[in-house]
């Protein structure tokens, strides 16, 4: 009977559920397990450090829908753990292989290097498991296998990261192939017929019976694995649909049907609000109900006009049905495939470009600039904060992707994700350009991964703005707080820097939007096949109109509560 390597066995099972690139940084306790990865068929593109490593894995899997990431025991798996807290909670299926030292050296009670001092093993992956759906650390070669099953099918089941520690010795133990005939699941299995069926008849019966229905495409419930189906739904259904923060670049945006981002009170554009909160049902995808994704808890709807679909369940009003959003969609759009009904719901339309150019690189100029600059085949990341907010104000183009990082919101986020993502936008072949848009301060946690993201997938467009510090934090404390500031660096030089066998990376920087504005109209800049980069300057009291809706919102709250204590006083 054949056998292989547990190490191998691991690897292979990564590969069967679509990885073929894995992310990390080499240290002592895994290296030996890392001679197996390329033997395997899967590429290694060792990261700067864990944390980008993270972030590369989080952005892959977003496009590839899995991926891993490799780090050695104690501190290389602390510096990975704040990006997989990110993937944790927005739904991202990332495996986290930790290299563990010998089964012989935990039982020997002796002080290793990495350790906390103290002969405990298990202090890490206590941490992990708050940030994992199932962790394992496999001390003994005869259930090795089934534990790795079981945390990958684990995985993909919740759509969120494993952990999986291994040690040289176990590793490099055999065991039969025979385990590998047994498939891990990468799809949810549907639901029971007879409660699915009713959940999709209800569905139906209120979307039919409502007068003024809409579709909001929000960014829960593990947006990936049902994102293929929100085009055919919205042109089924024929009725107008709203992105949330979290929920920009999953749908076509140029569909007739496409209205705006829902925010609350920072929806834009301004008549968003009005129409979504007049509806009267509201078919809700992945409904993630967080500060950013909400302007600030500042929604004003009725929750008895929603259908609220979810990963593992629909729910509307206090019931629940057991319907599983990814199953549920393709039977909804099919359902409506004919249907003729219009929505009665009058939304304005937005008024058409443009902008007036100013002088000065202004946000609400910018966001309106960068939607003629898309291009379909673009796959868009933004960082949180200041980007996030902006981006909202722009449109996508139909066959243009992406998303931000919106509910966790670890700043640095967006560059280890667009390498990540870079590099699985070509291994499918879906997306031609990188365009990443990001801030000078977040950029600063995170720059390292230019030397990934120049190197390996797609061309990559990179967008900072630079306004000489926090924007957000200067906005809600105060502009003259010194601890908004940040150390002055030279983007572009960096960029090139980082890029040393890239000759043709280049680097850019505008002060006006006239500058800009040339720039993003040149032919060999929006057609260039190598990496590029563009350092704005922008003016630092200016921000997206979308982030100072937030504020007012936000301030008008604070004051209310200010106020009913004193009234309750």
């Amino acid at each position: 009977m054949p056998e292989i390597l547990i190490g191998e066995y691991l690897f292979l099972r990564l590969k069967e559920i679509g990885v073929e690139t894995v992310f990390g940084v080499p240290g002592d306790f895994e290296l030996a397990l890392l001679d197996l990865v390329e033997p395997q068929g899967l590429s290694w593109i060792g990261t700067p450090n864990e944390l980008v490593g993270g972030y590369a894995a989080d952005g892959y899997a977003r496009v590839k829908g899995a991926a891993a990431v490799v780090t050695t025991f104690g501190p290389g798996e602390l510096s990975a753990l704040c990006a997989l807290g990110g993937a944790f909670t927005e739904f991202v299926p990332v495996l986290h292989i930790v290299g563990y030292p010998s089964t012989q050296a935990q039982k020997s009670g002796k002080i290793l290097h990495h350790t906390l001092g103290d002969g405990s093993y298990e202090h890490y992956v206590k941490m992990s498991s708050e940030l994992s759906c199932a962790t394992a650390v496999l001390k003994d070669s005869s259930t090795a296998v089934a534990e790795i099953d079981r945390v990958l099918n684990a995985m993909m089941y919740h759509s969120q990261p494993g952990y999986i520690g291994i040690s040289e010795d176990v590793a490099y133990t055999k065991v039969s192939t025979e385990y590998l005939k047994t498939p891990i699941v990468r799809t949810l299995p549907p639901s029971a017929s007879e409660p699915e069926a009713k959940a999709l008849a209800k569905v139906m019966e209120l979307l039919e019976s409502a007068k003024s229905p809409i579709l909001i495409i929000d960014g829960g419930a593990a947006r990936q694995s049902w994102a293929e189906h929100i085009d055919p739904l919205i042109e089924s259904l024929k009725i107008p649909f709203f992105v949330s923060v979290i929920g920009k670049g999953i749908a076509n945006e140029e569909s007739m049907y496409y209205k705006g981002c829902y925010n609350g009170a920072a929806s834009c554009p301004d008549h968003v609000v009005e129409a979504v909160e007049k509806a009267d049902c509201i078919l809700w995808l992945g409904n993630y109900p967080s500060d950013f994704n909400t302007g600030i808890f500042s929604e004003k709807i009725d929750p008895n006009t929603v259908i609220d679909l979810q990963r593992f369940f629909m729910k509307i009003g206090e019931t629940k049905y057991d319907a599983k959003i990814n199953h549920i969609l393709p039977k909804l759009t099919k359902a409506f495939q004919s249907r003729s009904k219009q929505s009665q719901l009058i939304v304005s339309q937005s008024p058409a470009l443009h902008v007036p150019r100013p002088e000065k690189i202004e946000h609400e100029w910018l966001w309106d600039r960068m939607s003629t600059f898309f291009q379909p085949g673009d796959l868009v990341i933004s960082e949180t904060g200041t980007c996030q907010a902006g981006l909202t104000a722009s449109k996508f183009p139909a066959g243009c992707g992406g998303w931000t990082q919106a509910v966790y919101g670890s700043i640095g986020y967006a560059a280890g994700a667009a390498a990540g993502g870079a590099i699985a936008a070509q291994e499918t072949g879906k997306f031609k350009r990188m365009v990443l848009i990001t801030g000078e301060g977040s950029l600063q946690l995170t720059i390292q991964a230019f030397s990934i993201l120049n190197r390996f997938g797609i061309p990559a467009v990179v967008f900072i703005l630079n306004n000489g510090g926090y924007t957000i934090e200067r906005f809600f404390r105060g502009w003259n707080a010194a601890y908004n500031d940040i150390p002055i660096w030279d983007y572009s030089a960096i960029f090139k820097a980082l890029s040393p066998d890239v000759p043709e990376a280049k680097g850019f920087k505008v002060t006006t939007a006239a500058e800009l504005d040339a720039l993003l109209s040149d032919h060999e800049f929006n057609s260039a096949t190598y990496p590029q980069c563009v350092d704005m300057i922008m003016d630092e009291h200016d921000a997206p109109k979308v982030l100072t809706a937030t504020f007012e919102a936000t301030k008008a709250s604070a004051e209310a509560a200010l106020q009913n204590g004193v009234d309750g006083n």
